[in-house]
């Protein structure tokens, strides 16, 4: 199973809004830093340092909106053997073996999964923008965590299989 958490025209429309606000900041710091450089006296370089500042950023952002530094995917993704996701653009990405899983956690924000290393990895759903696929993607590895015979919120494996 794979779902795009983020589609095609919110990604586009999100590009579109950086570009123009990369833009605006570019323009902005470099007639602030030509001010200061050129039609003053006296440099002010805490206002020369700011307007670099603004520059740059603006820079990052019109190079984001250009398509110059990509995005990457965010997606969800499970097969028989792993989870596997990335909440957001810029998120890191999350690669959960089910063999490892000792018990998850599940709750309307987040799904905790215990790890059998003692170690604990937080999926917040909140970072999905459609609340319908958050609780799509919740329910799923719900589901499948009963068919790998994973604990689901402090319901014991044998139980489960005779709930079903």
């Amino acid at each position: 199973m794979y779902v795009n958490l983020y589609p095609n025209k919110e990604l586009k429309k999100t590009k579109r809004v950086l570009l123009w606000i990369g833009i605006l900041m570019l323009c902005g710091g470099l007639s602030a830093l030509f001010v200061e450089f050129v039609a003053r006296e006296e440099v002010r370089w805490s206002w020369a340092g700011g307007a670099l500042a603004v520059s740059v950023i603006g820079m990052l952002g019109f190079a984001v909106g250009a398509s110059y530094i990509r995005l990457k995917d965010a997606y969800f993704s499970m097969t028989p053997e792993r989870i596997a996701y990335r909440l957001t653009l810029y998120g890191a990405e999350h690669t959960i073996y089910w063999d490892a899983i000792d018990s998850i956690q599940a709750s309307e924000h987040a799904l905790v999964f215990d790890l059998k290393d003692s170690e604990q990895l937080i999926m917040r759903l909140g970072h999905i923008q459609s609340p319908e696929i958050a609780n799509h993607v919740s329910v799923s590895i719900q589901l499948a965590a009963i068919q790998q015979h994973v604990e689901v919120n402090q319901v014991p494996v044998s139980a489960q299989h005779v709930s079903l």
